[in-house]
């Protein structure tokens, strides 16, 4: 049966899709704190990954992008934009990913930037975890 086919493909499809993933994120939650009285925005390190960013072509259209708003701003939303290992902690909304090293064939403009998860899709038979960010700057940045 196709499900039994798929089934034992599954895990060379996953190793395949792994060995594509050759940049490393630094991924970060945030919780709010005050700081003299006030509530602030505090970045707590969760964990690093291997992953890659997969954007839309020109020519190709392998990811759909579409605007919303962050800040009062229209970004592009990149579905699909980031890919992680399955096995990588689940992140939630708002969570961000920073490159911190990039793979031998990745555009070394890539080190630096940072991805706001906007939402965390799901999806029988994964080979990857893709989800849909936003690019953003800090303002310390």
């Amino acid at each position: 049966m196709l499900a039994d086919d798929i089934a034992t493909a599954l895990p060379e499809l996953r190793r395949q899709a792994e060995a594509r993933m050759t940049d490393t994120f630094a991924a970060e939650s945030y919780e709010w704190t005050k700081v003299d009285g006030i509530d602030e925005q505090t970045w707590v390190p969760q964990y690093e990954t291997p992953g890659r960013v997969s954007g839309q072509s020109g020519n190709a259209r392998d990811t759909y992008t579409r605007y919303v708003q962050v800040g009062g701003v229209d970004v592009p939303e990149v579905q699909g934009g980031l890919h992680i290992p399955l096995s990588a902690a689940l992140p939630a909304v708002g969570w961000e990913y920073e490159c911190i090293e990039v793979g031998p064939t990745t555009d070394p403009a890539l080190l630096g930037r940072r991805w706001r998860v906007t939402n965390v899709p799901t999806k029988s038979a994964a080979t990857a975890r893709r989800l849909d960010v936003v690019e953003v700057q800090r303002a310390s940045q």
